[in-house]
């Protein structure tokens, strides 16, 4: 079996692999006063099934709630969900559900995470959009939510392009060693 043929057998077990792991993304550190959102954006290809986050929330002492937090995901066809906050609403985008760890328990700094299945029509191959929003308006000092992490499940993965590049330098890289 030449070299080429087992990195391209080695590469298509990657992806098969991958197609069947969860994909996590990371929405990083988020400094939020009311209103106020952060927004991110992943090349992804496939169709969501649900999705779980987990973040570590610090209190800005304006009486904002860890489940004040909004997680707005808009696919590459344009269908735009929200989940959680209060009384920010995203344009144009649907309310699918509060928290699990929704009110006045959320007051305390600390870990917070959540699960949700409300994803029904989520998918596409191209720019998926994830925006973290201080869902408080009457949040006057910036709220933290940090460490934001995301398992998306499903067939949903990195787009064939992204994957095809690793690939490529994969095998470059074992060509100039050979």
């Amino acid at each position: 079996m030449s070299k080429i043929t087992l990195c391209a057998a080695g590469l298509a077990a990657i992806v098969g692999s991958v197609a069947a792991a969860d994909t996590n993304i990371s929405l990083g550190n988020n400094s939020l006063v009311g209103g106020a959102s952060n927004t991110y954006t992943f090349n992804l290809s496939g169709s969501l099934t649900d999705f779980s986050i987990a973040f570590d929330y610090v209190d800005g002492n304006s009486a904002s709630w860890a489940s004040d937090m909004i997680l707005q995901i808009i696919d590459p066809n344009g269908v735009n969900k929200y989940w959680g906050g209060t009384n920010v609403v995203p344009a144009g985008s649907t309310f699918q559900a509060f928290w699990s760890f929704d009110g006045s328990g959320s007051t305390n700094s600390g870990p917070y995470s959540d699960t949700s299945n409300a994803v029904a029509g989520m998918s596409g191959n191209g720019t998926w959009t994830f925006r973290i929003w201080n869902g408080w308006t009457g949040a006057t000092n910036p709220c933290q939510y940090n460490n934001v992490a995301v398992s998306l499940k499903g067939s949903i993965v990195p787009a064939p392009g992204a994957l095809a590049l690793l690939g490529l330098a994969g095998l470059a890289g074992r060509r100039r060693r050979a």
